[in-house]
């Protein structure tokens, strides 16, 4: 692929490594997406991980029950503030809105959704507010389901 990045070339799942990211899926209860909000979604890569990944017989459909009972989870950061993304601000939509499709995509694969943790406005954050934000981030991903739940 000329003029492609070389992580996007050298990604497994070019070398037909779709199976091991499918091992791995499996050993775990909790997964958690964890990627930048890029142009309102997950970056384009991410996006061709699900499509490789999650696939039709193995995560969804007849036969596609590799993930039940996993709990999936979301944590995104985005450079805008809380504020732009609320119904009426500056992206027009709340963030939950924009996630929809990617949480629809999860729920399909049999788990169980959990909420997303969204950390705002990264781009202008300090050292101490970053690190804030990691310590709360630390404490979301590793809270019982009973408690992000209600």
């Amino acid at each position: 692929m000329a003029g492609a990045p070389s992580d996007f070339i050298n990604y497994g799942l070019f070398r037909g490594e779709v199976e091991k990211e499918q091992r791995i899926l499996l050993q775990y209860d909790r997964i958690v997406f964890q990627f930048p909000f890029y142009w309102y979604s997950c970056p384009p890569l991410l996006k061709k991980w699900f499509d490789d990944v999650l696939t039709f017989g193995w995560a969804y459909g007849p036969g596609g029950e590799n993930l039940l009972g996993k709990e999936f989870m979301l944590a995104i950061m985005t450079g805008g503030t809380e504020v732009s993304y609320r119904s009426g601000g500056d992206n027009s939509s709340t963030i939950s809105e924009f996630l929809r499709p990617i949480e629809k995509t999860l729920a399909r694969c049999n788990g169980t959704l959990l909420p997303a943790f969204v950390a705002y406005g990264v781009k202008r954050a300090s050292a101490a507010e970053l690190a804030e934000t990691a310590a709360k981030y630390m404490e979301f991903i590793r809270s019982p389901r009973a408690v992000l739940v209600h």
